[in-house]
């Protein structure tokens, strides 16, 4: 799994928190506790619908159907997913593992931009379709918010049609 490895939960930490961020910037106190949960335990993480203590301080919130609770376990997926897809286009195999080169990349989609287009465009139609399908899937095996974790699969496709090699 791509968050057994501390460069594939780095990856995570990055892409979920920036896509937070850039979605739903009020949930960001949320978003440590979330993550450590999630790492702590994915198979548990959504089964808990308990409320966490507001860091703001202002009473218990219910943490359940937020962006920050939705965005671990889709990304995980999609993210596994496209690291093969990545390992595909950039060294023309795929690899089980995932390399030290894919990493670097798939982090750099949500920082800065590089020179060539990794993907056709017919290649990118298909990564998006399969990214939209895991994305329902995963909305429907693990019960969360269909339009949150679209929010998430959208953000990553759209990363993927600016990537660059």
């Amino acid at each position: 799994m791509l968050i057994d490895t501390q460069e594939g939960r780095q990856l995570v930490n990055e892409v979920a928190y920036r896509i937070v961020n850039e979605n739903a910037p009020k949930e960001r106190p949320l978003y440590v506790e979330s993550r450590d949960k999630y790492f702590a335990d994915p198979e548990q993480f959504l089964k808990s619908s308990e409320s966490v203590r507001n860091p703001l301080d202002m009473g218990e919130i219910t943490v359940l159907g937020t962006l920050t609770q939705v965005v671990f376990p889709v990304v995980v997926s999609i993210l596994s997913y496209v690291a093969t897809e990545v390992g595909k286009a950039l060294i023309g195999k795929a690899s089980a593992e995932l390399s030290q080169e894919a990493v670097q990349w798939m982090k750099s989609l949500f920082s800065e931009p590089v020179k060539k287009p990794l993907f056709t465009q017919e290649q990118l139609e298909a990564i998006a379709r399969t990214i939209q399908d895991i994305t329902q899937s995963e909305a429907r095996v693990k019960g969360v918010d269909l339009i949150k974790a679209t929010t998430v699969s959208d953000s990553i496709i759209a990363r993927l049609a600016l990537a660059k090699k």
